[in-house]
């Protein structure tokens, strides 16, 4: 037996309570090294002499990765009966232990992070989780996330109410100085494109006044940019789309300001007298802005001397935040913030800005940015969610590169699972692109196959699909600044199909629950077909295949293929994906 691959924390990262009031309890081991494992449960505080509370049950397998294996057990812990709070617990502490048999028959005992050759009796050496003060921490996500399709918005680019001439608008590729003229007031009359997708949540990177087309430079962050609009024009998007059963979510860019923010001015003008020297990491004086080749005299964004950080840890500048991301929660009626450069500000502040968000509106959503894993943030007191970009490496690497495997897929994805806090993996923003990165059309070469095929896995694995806009027209585009054109709007150049591919997608993902619950009877992949198939336990059949040749799975033959809407002969053909169903 391995006992280097055995882990389990006794804190929120692997025992915690789920919203529908039952204890998760989670273990990994190495991987092929376990047939079974046992959880023993009793109450800390009562003799077995006195009163047997011993349990036992068997946990279940729910995720794997390249080096280990993931099991859990949801316990019903009893309510405490004829009492005027119900809700209290029968066991006010509870304490458990592990008995794990490998593939040899070797049995030991796993418990207070020690190993036992026989059960452990006393209690102490047992795992330790205080019920009540564990169930205060249970992680709550916004409901009408957890089933959400999101599309992003990058407006100086989506749409206008100008009359911009073709050759400007459809320029390729673009530059950052390009001027379309993109306005709220172009997104509004372009709402019913969104819907008509199946969208329910709209993200529009910032709207605040810059002087760049970007605008992730904030010089007033009261102030609608002018060249978007105003206030009421964000006010009737806002409106008009919670009319149409959508959200909206601004992009906070709180890490860093512009150089004409108003406190950054006043260092300029004052240096070290000014007041808000210290809301900013200044390094020397005078102010150097640095070069390509030369860092600013002051800490920036990617050194970038036109995006000097702020110093959150500052109380005036937390502070000063809060009352911003509050402002456009009550003010407005936004639905939540997704925090740009979020990992490079501290814990401390995020745990306060959760409190304080939810405290207005406990249906805001709050989205890290962040391109690595990140489970420090996702324990329930900070963020919600993270832009998933670990799956945006894995689906460019398999359909893009040709370089991951499906089995290594499987594996990526089943790390996240079996690390990440049960609550987050519905509402990961699952990407394939954004205004970041290439568009996914570019990187697969303008082969529309790849694309529709790497839709579908955002669209129906589990965590929240993201849409950049323009994908679902076939807008393509190389790094930025030209994965930042202007969308599509003349019908002869749009891809219908397209459109209603990603129609009939997000039609499934709403009416198939085990999809965004990612429940499924089993999983497998197979690297000679290049396949990776998902057995939904409502039924289907969900087969991805990867590879630009026909795969043979003849035991479907005669099933319905949800997706195409006919029957399924049994073949696929190259970057096809189905969703079966026996007729």
């Amino acid at each position: 037996m391995n006992y280097a691959g055995i882990s389990h924390y006794a804190d929120q990262r692997d025992c915690f309570f789920l919203e529908n009031g039952k204890l998760r309890i989670r273990l990994s081991t190495g991987k092929g090294d376990i047939s079974a494992i046992y959880l023993h449960t009793r109450d800390k505080y009562i003799p077995v002499e006195k009163y047997d509370t011993r349990n036992c049950c068997e946990m279940k397998r729910y995720a794997s990765d390249f080096g280990h294996d993931y099991y859990m057990a949801d316990i019903d812990i009893m309510e405490r009966p004829g009492t005027e709070n119900s809700g209290n617990p029968e066991t006010l502490c509870l304490r458990y232990f592990f008995e794990l048999i490998d593939s040899a028959g070797a049995r030991i005992w796993f418990g207070d992070s020690r190993f036992f050759s026989c059960e452990p009796w006393g209690v102490e050496s047992m795992f330790d989780c205080p019920l009540l003060s564990r169930r205060e921490d249970i992680f709550f996500i916004p409901s009408w996330a957890k089933n959400a399709v999101v599309y992003q918005i990058f407006p100086t680019r989506f749409a206008t109410t100008e009359d911009i001439p073709d050759e400007v608008w459809y320029q390729e590729p673009i530059d950052w100085k390009a001027d379309l003229k993109g306005n709220l007031k172009g997104i509004i009359n372009h709402l019913d494109h969104i819907k008509g997708m199946g969208v329910d949540v709209i993200y529009m990177t910032p709207i605040f006044k810059s002087d760049s087309s970007h605008k992730y430079d904030t010089i007033d962050y009261y102030t609608v940019d002018p060249s978007l609009g105003t206030a009421e024009d964000l006010h009737q998007l806002i409106d008009k789309a919670h009319e149409l059963n959508m959200r909206v979510m601004l992009d906070g860019v709180f890490n860093h300001t512009a150089t004409d923010f108003f406190a950054f001015k006043d260092v300029i003008e004052k240096g070290r007298e000014s007041k808000y020297w210290d809301w900013y990491y200044m390094d020397s004086m005078p102010i150097d802005y640095g070069t390509a080749d030369r860092k600013p005299s002051y800490q920036s964004f990617a050194y970038h001397g036109g995006m000097p950080k702020l110093n959150i840890s500052n109380p005036e500048v937390a502070d000063y935040v809060l009352e911003v991301a509050k402002y456009y929660i009550k003010d407005f009626g936004i639905d939540g913030w997704r925090l740009d450069v979020g990992d490079e500000i501290g814990h401390d502040f995020w745990r306060r800005f959760r409190k304080e968000i939810k405290a207005i509106n406990p249906e805001a959503l709050i989205v890290g940015e962040v391109w690595h894993y990140a489970p420090d943030f996702l324990q329930g007191d900070q963020w919600d969610s993270v832009m998933n970009y670990a799956f945006f490496k894995s689906v460019s690497s398999m359909i893009c590169d040709n370089s991951l495997r499906p089995s290594e897929f499987m594996a990526e994805q089943g790390f996240l699972l079996g690390q990440y806090h049960s609550a987050v993996i519905p509402v990961l923003w699952n990407l394939i692109d954004s205004h970041d990165t290439s568009r996914f059309l570019y990187r697969a070469g303008g082969d529309k196959r790849k694309l529709r095929l790497a839709a579908a896995m955002e669209m129906l694995l589990p965590g929240t699909p993201f849409l950049y806009y323009g994908d679902e027209v076939g807008l393509t585009g190389a790094e930025d600044p030209d994965n930042r054109r202007g969308m599509i709007w003349d019908e002869n150049r749009q891809d219908k199909e397209l459109y209603a591919w990603y129609q009939r997608l997000t039609y499934f993902r709403h009416m198939i629950h085990a999809i965004t619950e990612g429940s499924y009877s089993y999983t497998e992949s197979d690297n000679m077909k290049n396949l990776l198939s998902y057995h939904l336990t409502s039924g289907e059949i969900l087969i991805f295949h990867t590879q630009d040749k026909e795969a043979s799975v003849m035991e479907y033959a005669g099933f319905k293929d949800l997706l195409s809407d006919s029957e399924f002969g049994g073949t696929l053909s190259g970057y096809q994906c189905v969703l079966l169903i026996k007729n």
